[in-house]
């Protein structure tokens, strides 16, 4: 399920209709890619249902047969598929500004490193000067 999770910055546009099978696959990827999010984030796959299940509207039982392919399982409706969409859009969100504050955060670390480095040139150049 991490292909989900590495999958989550990608924009796909679409100019045809998906087929019920493709909009079928694409929902359970997503739904997967939130299981997957919060088993890591909880530490529990069980908890990691409930969570998703309760912030789509559907049952962590259906959400357990949905994306193990049981035969036993509807489709989702129309409700629980936009559901489904707006969690996942709304974890791509997350990520994606997860990974500014990420990157600000590192390149603030950098220029610390950097001016400390600076400051070693410096420093070792004065003294071969006067050495």
């Amino acid at each position: 399920m991490d292909e989900g999770i590495a999958k989550v910055l990608s924009k796909i546009v679409r100019r045809k209709p998906m087929s019920t099978a493709a909009l079928t696959s694409t929902t359970r990827s997503a739904l997967g890619a939130l299981v997957e999010r919060e088993t890591r984030r909880t530490g529990s796959r069980t908890l990691a249902y409930e969570i998703v299940a309760q912030s789509v509207g559907s049952s962590s039982s259906w959400i357990r047969k949905f994306l193990s392919k049981s035969e036993e399982v509807k489709e989702p409706r129309i409700t629980l598929f936009q559901n489904i969409r707006a969690s996942y859009e709304n974890l791509c969100s997350r990520v994606e500004q997860e990974n500014r504050n990420d990157e600000q955060r590192l390149m603030l670390i950098k220029g610390e490193i950097d001016a400390v480095t600076e400051g070693f040139v410096a420093e070792a150049y004065h003294e071969d000067q006067t050495g």
